[in-house]
């Protein structure tokens, strides 16, 4: 039987191994060499086919730098002359065929969120908030065309007959302006914004909205029809192929990080500090009264519709900041999807993202170019016989690509933070990198080879770097990068052992080719850790009494102790020995298999003996016939010899608290009786050679047991005495049975025969 001897534990130097870092046998490989892996790591110069193969990327070429923040809108005239329209300053940027720009026009608003070139030759420019619509012409001369009375103007585009059609926030609604620029209300939305329009073949309108995510088909006559409800608050840009299919970016989400902020207007400079805040935009109600345009031009808006009771208002995904200059975008954050409407109206998504926001949007020939907000990605939607092919054509890194255009063979991108016009080369650049993601291997770790495959023309070359740290992202407390690495067959990795790594491959092409590298393979062996041993337990085999054992448990800072519950009833044992079980909880930190070695040593013993040795489960229960009554402790040793090489195997061991095993029940023995007529009383005395005792019980007659408790008030000694009071007999003999339970779950019985006389006082 058991017995809790104390509560003072230890662990005996809690693991016990040789001083030197083993490793475990089984290496571990990580391979990169898919798509979707690829795309976690970082791209300069390099593009990624949907083969998942990396080779270098179109050049991308910086057209005009307007020295400004954002660019928040692209549009090209016949000529093929550019121009831009940025925030903060409320500037349009002209640029020629030769990449040479100027300043054309600049708005008392802060942001040109629109611009579109009218067929008359002069260029229609947007201005929020509170904006108007300016027209300007070839020589920078300029004059309100049409002033809405909302608070945004998003889109613009000219339909048949020269009418410009202006999508509108924060009332939701498309303006038709007619070449004199006499306004009118064309469709109300009932949405908050109109972010995006373009014209089909038909001569039909097409409307993205926020917050509802609506595409809107809306015929000559302003009548609108839902094509398609996205699962994002937002359909950001839309565009049409030659065979009426319809190209939508949507993005948001519930639930998700609004995407990356790049609608920052300036503010008038303060001394206070600045902070960023996201504005929900309201419009009050009613009509909103007419002002006379510039240089005697007066259009005629319609007034923006009031709103029906009870419709949200929201704002679409940007963050207004207090000041400028604008703050680094953040990493990509937000959600988005593109999306393909068929002629038929059935819809197709075929590009998604829990992490990426679509932001432009442009067509080429057959395929489909959008950008996103992780690092400035610019992707190739390309058809083929399978299904359309996505290519990550190259990244603009620290600026977030806003805009596409295409414009003859040539594709723009106008980017923001900071704002800058690029144009994407036809041939691959001579030189790009990829830095892969970071590789967690969970333990530090000695590295093995480096292996790639790849195919190199002549002339080009590919080569590989390292570098390893112990922080979860590279810090200047990382190594330095290693390297270069040519082998392909295997290279062995001279980096420093560490938890983490991260590969660099260098690209060099030779005129037109480059290399295309396939996929990477790094080999690794974690540092082999010792086995943790998280509990160790003592208790009895079988349950007597319904009494149990002690529990020693591991880990933190120290061992807990638990006792067993309390004496139940049942029939006493008897002498039948019950077997005390040891059982633990180990496991180990890389996995490997365990063997343990239980040894077992009394306390008059200055030894360990082994009680068993190569254990692979995880308890073992004593034969209660081969070890003697006594105060005992266990001692288990944990091994992971099994999964590692001679010398290199790491072992922990734990000790448990001093326990006893005790088979012997207490001796219970009558000390007195005295029986006066119908009352009697008895006294009884208990006692235990190891154990403390734990409870007694009496039964008269083989009655209910019921608890009887010690003369002293506690039941907690090895010997203790018992006074039983019998105040009402019946006449006659009688008998009283004292049953009395040790902390090991043994049972003494004791008992007295009463022989009661009548009321009248005979015995």
């Amino acid at each position: 039987m058991l017995v809790w001897a104390g509560a003072a534990l230890f662990a005996a130097g809690a693991a016990v191994w040789e001083p030197v870092t083993g490793l475990g046998t089984e290496t571990q490989f990580w391979q990169v060499g898919a798509f979707d892996e690829f795309l976690r790591g970082s791209l300069q110069g390099v593009s990624l086919s949907h083969e998942g193969s990396l080779q270098l990327a179109p050049p991308t070429e910086a057209v005009f730098d307007p020295e400004e923040t954002l660019a928040l809108s692209l549009a090209a005239d016949r000529a093929g002359q550019l121009y831009i329209g940025t925030g903060h300053e409320g500037k349009v940027f002209r640029v020629d065929s030769k990449g040479h720009g100027k300043l054309l026009f600049q708005a008392k608003e802060p942001e040109i969120l629109a611009v579109a070139a009218g067929p008359d030759g002069n260029i229609y420019a947007a201005s929020s908030p509170e904006g108007r619509i300016y027209r300007v012409t070839p020589d920078g001369q300029s004059s309100v065309f049409f002033d809405p009375k909302v608070k945004y103007i998003w889109s613009l585009v000219f339909g048949p007959q020269g009418r410009l059609y202006a999508g509108t926030g924060d009332g939701g609604v498309i303006y038709q302006i007619e070449p004199s620029g006499m306004g009118k209300v064309f469709f109300e939305s009932r949405q908050t914004h109109i972010i995006c329009l373009a014209l089909d073949r038909a001569g039909n309108l097409l409307a993205g909205s926020d917050p509802d995510g609506l595409i809107y088909r809306i015929d000559p006559q302003g009548k609108g029809f839902v094509l398609y409800k996205a699962d994002f608050p937002e359909i950001h840009a839309l565009a049409l192929d030659s065979q009426g299919r319809i190209y939508a970016a949507a993005l948001g989400g519930s639930g998700s990080t609004p995407s990356t902020p790049f609608y920052a207007p300036q503010t008038p400079a303060s001394t206070e500090p600045t902070a960023v805040t996201t504005i929900t935009v309201t419009a009050s109600g009613g009509e909103v009264p007419e002002e006379p345009a510039s240089q005697g031009q007066q259009p005629t808006p319609q007034p923006a519709p009031q709103r029906q009771p009870g419709t949200q208002r929201s704002s679409p995904s940007f963050n207004r900041s207090a000041t400028a200059p604008f703050s680094a975008p953040p990493a990509p954050q937000g959600r988005g999807a593109l999306i393909r409407i068929a002629p038929d109206n059935s819809t197709e998504s075929l590009w998604s993202s829990d992490k990426e926001s679509v932001f432009g949007l442009a067509l080429e020939g057959g395929n489909v170019l959008f950008s996103t907000d992780g690092s400035g990605k610019i992707f190739r939607l390309s058809p083929s016989p399978d299904g359309p092919r996505l290519t990550l054509v190259t990244e603009t890194r620290d600026s977030l690509a806003t805009r596409l255009l295409v414009e003859g063979a040539n594709v723009y991108v106008a980017t923001s933070n900071v704002a800058k016009l690029l144009r994407l080369g036809s041939g691959p650049v001579a030189e790009g990198t990829y830095e892969s993601q970071v590789k967690d291997t969970k333990f530090v770790s000695r590295w093995g080879t480096l292996s790639w495959r790849a195919q190199i023309p002549a002339g080009a070359s590919l080569e590989f770097y390292t570098r390893s740290g112990n922080s979860e992202r590279p810090d200047p407390t990382w190594s330095n990068w290693a390297g270069p690495y040519r082998d392909s067959d295997g290279s062995l990795i001279s980096s420093p052992a560490a938890r983490y790594i991260q590969w660099r491959a260098v690209f060099k092409g030779k005129d037109s080719a480059s290399p295309a590298l396939d996929d990477v393979t790094l080999a690794y062996l974690n540092e082999n850790l010792p086995p943790q041993i998280r509990s160790l337990d003592v208790s009895t085999g079988g349950n007597r009494t319904g009494l149990g054992g002690v529990s020693v448990s591991g880990g933190g800072q120290g061992l807990v102790v638990t006792g067993g519950p309390g004496v139940s009833g049942g029939s006493p044992s008897g002498d039948r020995k019950v077997p005390t079980t040891i059982g633990w909880q180990a496991e180990d930190p890389n996995g490997d298999r365990l063997i343990y070695t239980l040894y077992l040593k009394a306390a008059d013993e200055r030894d360990w003996h082994i009680v068993k040795d190569r254990l692979r489960d995880t308890s073992y229960t004593l034969d209660p016939n081969a070890v003697p009554d006594g105060e005992y402790v266990a001692r288990l040793v944990a091994s992971d010899e099994e999964s590692n090489p001679a010398g290199l195997a790491r072992r922990t061991e734990l000790v448990s608290a001093p326990f006893w095993i005790d088979n012997t029940p207490p001796r219970v023995e009558l000390l007195e009786q005295r029986v006066r007529g119908i009352t009697a009383e008895v006294h009884f005395r208990a006692t235990s050679d190891l154990s403390p005792l734990r409870s007694a019980d009496i039964s008269l007659d083989g009655q209910e047991w019921r608890p009887v408790p010690a003369d002293d008030g506690i039941i907690d000694s090895r010997s203790e005495t018992f006074t039983v009071s019998l105040p009402d007999l019946s006449q006659g003999e009688h008998r009283l049975v004292i049953r009395v339970a040790d902390i090991a779950g043994n049972t003494g019985i004791g008992k007295a025969v009463l022989r009661a006389g009548d009321r009248t006082g005979r015995d």
